[in-house]
C-alpha cells in the first residue's frame, strides 16, 4: 500500500520517543486522504544499519548462470566463471570409419539479463579444461582446478544476449543452409583439442562415466579491459530452444564409399558458477572490518555478495506507552542519491529474519510466496511491511532478532519455497541510505501506526 499527498500529515500526532523531534515534515510516509490510518504515528529514528557478507549459495538449478567481470565504482570487482560437464551424444558413440573432424564449437544459450556496461565494454572469453571431476553441487565461492592453456578463445566480444544470429547449418545429403538461431555465444575450440577428440580411444566414448574421465569438463571465463566497467551476462544452459552444448562437425566414410557430413552434439549436463568479490579500497571494506558501528550507507549485492543487517535496539521501549495495537508498520528504505548511474539498483529486494540458531526465517508479514518490495523508481525507494513482526515483539509472542535485506529476481520467484535464500541469477545491486540524523530526509525509517488499548 502506498500513500500520497502531504495534507493529512498535519492531522497525525507525531510521537518521536527516540529522537525527541516533533516536526511534521520529518514523518516518513505520505498519506492519501481516502486511505488514512486512524491512530498515532511513531517515526523511529533509532534504526541501526550495517553491511555484512551474505552467505555463499548452492549453485545447482539457479535458473541462469553468470559470466563476466564487473568493476563497480562503489562495490569493487565481481568476477564469475562457469564450470560445466558434458555428456555423450549416445552411449558407445563413435565418429565412424575414417573420420575427419572439421571443427568443434562450444555453444552457450544466452539467458534473460546483462548487468553493467552493455555498449562499450568488450570481453575476452576463454575455455579451459577442468582438472577435477564435476560433482553434484558446489558453493558459489569454490575455487576450481583447471588448466592454464586455453582450448579456445573469443576476443573483443560483447554479450549480445538479445540478438539472434545466423549460422550455416549442415544438412545430411543436401547443401548447407543459412538459418536464424536464438541469441547464443559460439566459441570455436582449437585444432589441438579437435585432434585429441579424433584420436581418442573408443573406450573413452563407451559411457558418460568413461567420457568424463577422459574430459572432465570445461571452465569458461571472461575478462575485460582494465579501464572498462564491464558487466555480468547470464546464460540459460537448459533452454528448450537451444541446448547449450559442444558441437563437433565431422565427416566419415559411408557404406557406398562416399562421405557423410555429420554433427555430434555433446550436451552440457552439469554446470556451476564460480564467483569472486573483491571489496579492497571501497567503502564496503570498512564496514566488513568494523561491524561494531552503524553506517549511513549500506549495500546489498547478489551472487553471494552483501546484505544489509537492520536492528531496532529501542523497539521494546514502546511497551512503556502501554498495550498497543499496531495498525501498520513499514520499513522505508531509500536508494542513496548518486548511486544509480551507470549501474541501476535492484528491481526487487526481499527481507527476512534470523532465529536463535541464526537460520533464515520468513517474516510473519511475508505470508505469500513473494513478500519482498519492488523498487519504486519514481520515489527511489523500497517499502517493507513489518506490521506483524513489530506487533509480536511488543506483545511478547516472539524474541527480537535482526532482519536482513537481500536482492531478489522476480523472474525466478518460486511459488513453492520461501525466496529468502541468496541468489546468483541476477547481478543487480542497491546502495541504500542507512541510519541518519533526524534532519536527513533520506535515512531509513521505521514508521509505526498504532492505537493504545485500555488495560
Amino acid at each position: 500500500m502506498r500513500y500520497f499527498g502531504q495534507g493529512l500529515l498535519m492531522l497525525l500526532i507525531a510521537l518521536f520517543i527516540f529522537s525527541g523531534c516533533q516536526k511534521a515534515d520529518n514523518i516518513g510516509l505520505d498519506i492519501d486522504p481516502q486511505d488514512s490510518i486512524q491512530g498515532k504515528l511513531i517515526v523511529d529514528f533509532n534504526v541501526n544499519t550495517i553491511t555484512v557478507r551474505d552467505d555463499s549459495l548452492n549453485t545447482s538449478n539457479i535458473g541462469q548462470y553468470p559470466l563476466g567481470s564487473l568493476n563497480d565504482p562503489l562495490l569493487g570487482t565481481t568476477e564469475s566463471a562457469i564450470a560445466m560437464q558434458l555428456n555423450l551424444p549416445s552411449t558407445g558413440f563413435t565418429f565412424g570409419e575414417e573420420a575427419a573432424l572439421d571443427s568443434v564449437v562450444l555453444i552457450m544459450r544466452y539467458g534473460n539479463d546483462f548487468y553493467g556496461d552493455s555498449t562499450s565494454s568488450t570481453f575476452n572469453v576463454s575455455i579451459h579444461e577442468l582438472n577435477e571431476k564435476f560433482g553434484q553441487s558446489y558453493a558459489s565461492n569454490k575455487t576450481w582446478n583447471y588448466g592454464s592453456e586455453s582450448l579456445g578463445t573469443r576476443e573483443g566480444t560483447r554479450f549480445a544476449w538479445r540478438d539472434s544470429i545466423k549460422i550455416t547449418q549442415q544438412v545430411k545429403g543436401g547443401p548447407d543452409t543459412l538459418v536464424k538461431v536464438p541469441p547464443q555465444l559460439r566459441i570455436r575450440l582449437g585444432d589441438t583439442f579437435k585432434e585429441r577428440l579424433r584420436t581418442a580411444a573408443a573406450a573413452n566414448f563407451a559411457s558418460n562415466s568413461a567420457f568424463t574421465n577422459f574430459l572432465k569438463g570445461f571452465y569458461m571465463k571472461a575478462s575485460k579491459q582494465n579501464s572498462q566497467i564491464g558487466g555480468i551476462g547470464f546464460f540459460n544452459l537448459a533452454a528448450p530452444d537451444v541446448t547449450s552444448r559442444m558441437d563437433v562437425y565431422y565427416s566419415n566414410k559411408n557404406s557406398s564409399g562416399g562421405r557423410d557430413t555429420l554433427t555430434a552434439s555433446f550436451n552440457v549436463a552439469g554446470e556451476a558458477p564460480a564467483i569472486k568479490h573483491d571489496y579492497t579500497g571501497t567503502p564496503v571494506e570498512e564496514q566488513l572490518e568494523d561491524p561494531s558501528k552503524s553506517y549511513s550507507t549500506v549495500y546489498v549485492q547478489p551472487m553471494g555478495g552483501l546484505k544489509a543487517k537492520i536492528t531496532f535496539p529501542d523497539l521494546k521501549k514502546l511497551k512503556e506507552l502501554g498495550t498497543l495495537a499496531i495498525n501498520k508498520a513499514e520499513l522505508v528504505v531509500n536508494v542513496e542519491d548518486g548511486t544509480t548511474n551507470p549501474l541501476e539498483p535492484s528491481q526487487a529486494l526481499t527481507i527476512y529474519q534470523t532465529d536463535i540458531a541464526g537460520q533464515r526465517q520468513v517474516l510473519p508479514d511475508q505470508f505469500s510466496y513473494w513478500g519482498g518490495s519492488i523498487y519504486d523508481s519514481d520515489k527511489k525507494r523500497y517499502i517493507f511491511n513489518v506490521s506483524t513482526y513489530v506487533q509480536r515483539i511488543l506483545s511478547g509472542q516472539t524474541e527480537q532478532y535482526p532482519v536482513y535485506i537481500i536482492p531478489a529476481n522476480l523472474r525466478f520467484v518460486s511459488q513453492q519455497s520461501q525466496n529468502i535464500s541468496p541468489i546468483a541469477n541476477t547481478a543487480e545491486r542497491s546502495v541504500l541510505s542507512g541510519k541518519g540524523t533526524p534532519d536527513h530526509s533520506g535515512r531509513i525509517k521505521l514508521n509505526i501506526y498504532y492505537n493504545k488499548l485500555r488495560n
